[in-house]
Order: C-alpha cells, then sequence, then structure tokens
C-alpha cells in the first residue's frame, strides 16, 4: 500500500542527462551503472504515485524570464544540440498540467520575479529533460512540468524560485516529484571516461553525503563554496533550486537513497540520489 503524505515536494530528485546515456545501445560500458540506477531509482519513484514530475534541466535556458508550462500535453521529438549523433530526434508524450502551472506563475509574481506563461505547444525539450524521465516513466503515466534555468537569476532567487515550486504544489494538492536534471562537479574536458579531479570528487561525495543523511539546510549554507569549487553545472543552479523546494517543504524530514554508483562523463561527477519525505 502507498503511504500518502501532505500535498507539496514529496520526493526531490537528481538525476544525470549526459546525451551518451540517452540511448541504450550507445551507452559507454563505464555508464552502465548510472543508467542502471536511473531505471531502479524510477520505478521507486513512480511506484509512490506522485501527481506531477517537475524537472529543472540544466540545458532549458531563459535568459531573463521564469518559465511555467501550462500546456495540456508535450509531444515533440528531442534533439541533442550538442550531441545530434546521439540523440537526433527521440519521440516523446507526456501529460502536462496547466493548472500547477498557472499556480506557480503566481507563486513567482508573487515574490516578485520575471515570470511567463509557456504555452507553446510545439516548444521542443532539451536533452536534459528528456534523457532522465523517458528512463524513469517510459509509460508517461505522470504529468510533467519542466522548469528553466534563468541566466539573469543568481543563486538565491533560484532557491526562492525552488522554494515557490512547493508552496504553488501544496495550495493546488499536488504531491510532486521535485527533479533536478544537472551533474555535481563539471569542468568538462575531452574524452569522456575522463573523471573530474581528486578534490572535486571528493567534494561531491560531501556533498552527496549531506543530501542522503537529510542535512538539507547544511547543504545549502555550504553551497556557495561548494558550487563554484566543483565547477557546478550551470553555476550549480539546479541544485540550488532543489535545495529551495527541499528546505520550504521542511528541511529535516527527508530520507535519502542513491542509485548506482557515482560516475564520469567527460570530467563531470554524476549520481542519481533520492530524497523522500519522511511518513
Amino acid at each position: 500500500m502507498t503511504t500518502r503524505v501532505e500535498p507539496g515536494i514529496c520526493q526531490g530528485i537528481v538525476v544525470p542527462h549526459a546525451p551518451r546515456l540517452g540511448r541504450p545501445e550507445i551507452v559507454p560500458d563505464f555508464a552502465r551503472g548510472l543508467v542502471d540506477g536511473l531505471i531502479e531509482m524510477g520505478r521507486d519513484v513512480i511506484a509512490a504515485a506522485p501527481d506531477v514530475q517537475i524537472v529543472c534541466s540544466t540545458h532549458y535556458v531563459s535568459t531573463f524570464n521564469w518559465h511555467a508550462s501550462v500546456v495540456a500535453r508535450h509531444t515533440g521529438r528531442c534533439v541533442a544540440q550538442e550531441a545530434p549523433d546521439m540523440i537526433s530526434g527521440e519521440p516523446y508524450d507526456y501529460p502536462g498540467d496547466p493548472e500547477l502551472g498557472r499556480a506557480l506563475k503566481a507563486e513567482l509574481e508573487a515574490i516578485g520575479l520575471p515570470v511567463i506563461e509557456n504555452a507553446a505547444e510545439a516548444y521542443s525539450w532539451d536533452y536534459g529533460t528528456w534523457v532522465p524521465v523517458h528512463y524513469m516513466d517510459p509509460a508517461a503515466t505522470v504529468p510533467m512540468l519542466n522548469v528553466p534555468i534563468v541566466l539573469a537569476a543568481d543563486l538565491e532567487e533560484t532557491f526562492k524560485a525552488g522554494a515557490a515550486v512547493h508552496r504553488a504544489c501544496a495550495k493546488t494538492g499536488r504531491r510532486a516529484a521535485m527533479v533536478a536534471s544537472t551533474s555535481f562537479s563539471h569542468f568538462l574536458v575531452r574524452g569522456p571516461e575522463q573523471w573530474p579531479t581528486q578534490e572535486r570528487q571528493d567534494a561531491d561525495a560531501r556533498f552527496i553525503g549531506l543530501l542522503l543523511d537529510g542535512k538539507i539546510a547544511e547543504a545549502w549554507e555550504w553551497f556557495p563554496d561548494y558550487a563554484p569549487f566543483v565547477v557546478g553545472e550551470m553555476q550549480g543552479k539546479a541544485l540550488a533550486w532543489l535545495l529551495g523546494g527541499l528546505i520550504e517543504a521542511g528541511a529535516d524530514k527527508w530520507q535519502g537513497k542513491q542509485y548506482g554508483p557515482y560516475g564520469q562523463s567527460s570530467g563531470s561527477g554524476n549520481a542519481n540520489v533520492l530524497l523522500k519525505a519522511a511518513a
């Protein structure tokens, strides 16, 4: 029997999205553990029956405005702009949640952030959204909302935007899986098998450990030092967004699990992490 929890953020998730992870037939041997972990984690995420999954991908980028997706369905084909040889037009079709999108817009407006409705039915998913979602929810059973990284927003604003996600979900009665699609360290180098430096691996291990131990407030306190040290992807904004939502929902209520190994991709450090709200 599925345990019901209060509306709001009920799962916090970090997922990798490197293009070479996207299609099983091209996944290198050194990365198979990441994909296997992502699939296993997805089963647990879906088994908890969230009402919606909200994905912030570091490859969905807005210059100035936050976007609130209000489409009834997300349909199209995903092409990885930087790697069209790996992801060259993969189809997707997932339900949306316009009511929640409008509620999120209202919450962002209430704290003075610039936000627009994204009602473009032909808007194409980036690969940072498609890669994890099609592994975690291959049957497209859970409605989707996607959120951009905003270039003009700093970490503090991004954190506040994440907190607004929890409030929008709580007010609309949604139990949400909040997904940060990002690496941890992200100083990229040529050679997909290359690891981050040992110092960055150690910092990632400490940060992931804080998440797994449910020390979310401590992770945020360290974040302004951690993110630049590991050259966080998009300055670590997807992680800051996630931390904002988790802390708004209750910093001390999370239980963490890592699925599969910590793994490399062209110098970045990646892991599948799931935080669940204690019943």
